[in-house]
């Protein structure tokens, strides 16, 4: 790597991180994506309670969000006298938020949390980092920041390993490896900017992406295959929604070991073997806890009856709007508008520009086709890379599928999203495992697209128009966050 290229890698970690801060701490508390609840469960893990039922939220976690949460998100002005939000509760004198902070305090105390059954890493890893910030004397509105601030971090070494993947597929392509880390330190997801345990997913599982690409390159050793089981172990761990994920990954090592022309060698199967244990341990027994604890393996069941859904019958399942041109363009706009940009709400809608969102959803679907059609042309490149974009590629078609089978699969009934009226599972922040093989597809069709018509300029500026589009779009969906009187601005 050239040293002007190491320092660019180094300035895209650091913008990452200081756009992930600001736009953070424009945020004020609590954002409707379930904050409250993440909250709640890195208070339990801070305090060494790992969550053993479905709880409403703890004293320790209503005192905070009573003298803390904003209206901003889910209310509008009018709804307030004099057509404004009141000031923050801890600006006030005690005398006028007493009251008001006991009648909040009231009205969550009711909410069950029904994220209390997710896998413990993003919490115990959150608690810890929050630990620390108490050690260093933050506390209060302080201290919840602090928490949030952690995603700066995880952004930095995200792009580092977009950066990584894309040197690994194509060292020669210098637009490839730099267009990848670009997207991602400007990519608009605003979980990145709230307590939430997708923020680790694409980081456990972009190593896992790393881990198989050099099974897909060298001979494997006993350290590769216990670095990438624990790799997997802890995509796991973070979120259950990257199962498809993972499962793609073992299944792609797998079949690298025993199809051929290769025949298992002793090496390799040492490699195998302490992958499995390092991997199957962990998950394995996470399973026997949450079946303990809540019921099923996964700590499903419960929840879904806290959401009020219910399993369709199969022959149900085919009546799905989804099975018409009309829904399938609202199941992929939906789903790749909310995997750019995120759901966050503010004054009651979401924070987004149609137009935008039109953008996402169809140069997501040009560029990806483009690099998949590009599969064909062995000719053209490497027998890697090859592999890498068909594993980025599979990868990224079962965490939409996933997605498109709970749409199809559930009775969504009183749920508000998904809901019966709108049956599209379009969370797309649930699919953030799946950013780095997005970003490496997704940059590598704005490659194909500039050989293909020879336009005078590297791939990675193309990348760079799209993210300036995306970042524009941003500031002007997202500028009226930055002076609201609850944020970390204003304290």
């Amino acid at each position: 790597m050239l040293r002007h290229e190491r320092w660019l890698i180094t300035l895209l970690c650091f913008v990452g991180a200081l756009r992930t801060f600001l736009y953070a701490a424009a945020f004020p508390f609590f954002s409707n994506g379930d904050e409250d609840l993440h909250f709640d469960v890195i208070v339990r893990y801070s305090d060494g309670r790992v969550p053993r039922n479905f709880d409403v939220l703890s004293n320790d976690t209503l005192n905070l969000i009573s003298l803390y949460a904003s209206p901003e998100f889910l209310q509008t002005p009018d709804h307030f006298e004099d057509g404004k939000f009141p000031a923050p509760l801890w600006k006030q004198p005690l005398v006028e938020a007493e009251p008001v902070i006991e009648a909040t305090k009231v009205g969550w105390s009711r909410e069950i949390n029904w994220e209390m059954s997710q896998p413990p890493l993003y919490y115990a890893l959150a608690a810890c980092w929050w630990k620390t910030g108490q050690f260093l004397g933050l506390n209060g509105i302080h201290g919840l920041y602090w928490i949030r601030f952690l995603n700066a971090f995880l952004v930095a070494l995200l792009v580092a390993i977009g950066f990584a993947a894309g040197r690994t597929v194509a060292p020669a392509s210098a637009s490839l490896r730099i267009g990848t880390a670009l997207l991602l330190a400007f990519i608009p997801q605003d979980a990145f900017y709230v307590m939430t345990n997708d923020a680790l997913s694409p980081i456990c599982f972009g190593i896992v992406f790393l881990c198989v690409l050099r099974w897909l390159s060298k001979p494997p050793s006993f350290y590769l295959g216990a670095i990438t089981g624990l790799a997997i172990a802890a995509t796991f761990l973070t979120k259950l929604s990257n199962v498809p994920l993972i499962t793609i990954a073992a299944a792609t090592i797998f079949a690298y070991c025993v199809l051929p022309p290769r025949r298992p060698d002793r090496s390799t199967i040492v490699a195998f073997a302490s992958m499995t244990l390092c991997a199957g341990i962990p998950i394995l027994s996470w399973m026997l806890w949450s079946r303990a604890n809540f019921g099923d393996i996964t700590g499903s069941s419960a929840k879904m009856v806290l959401l009020d859904w219910t399993q369709k019958p199969f022959s149900e399942w085919w009546h799905h709007p989804i099975f018409s041109f009309r829904g399938l363009w609202i199941f992929w706009s939906e789903l790749i508008a909310r995997f750019w940009r995120g759901e966050l709400m503010w004054h009651n809608l979401e924070l987004h520009s149609f137009l935008v969102d039109d953008f996402y959803a169809i140069s997501s679907l040009i560029f990806i086709a483009i690099a998949l059609t590009s599969i064909r042309l062995t000719q053209l490149r490497s027998n890697l890379e090859l592999k890498a974009l068909l594993f980025a590629a599979i990868c990224f078609i079962a965490a939409i599928s996933f997605f498109f089978l709970l749409s199809i699969e559930f009775d969504f009934g009183r749920c508000i999203f998904p809901s019966r009226n709108h049956p599209y599972f379009t969370s797309g922040r649930l699919m953030m495992g799946a950013l780095v093989p997005f970003a490496l597809l997704y940059t590598y069709g704005v490659s194909e697209l500039v050989r293909r018509f020879r336009i005078g300029f590297p791939a990675w500026i193309g990348v760079g128009l799209i993210v300036a589009i995306a970042s524009i779009s941003e500031i002007v969906v997202k500028h009226n966050v930055f002076v609201s009187e609850h944020n970390w601005f204003h304290l």
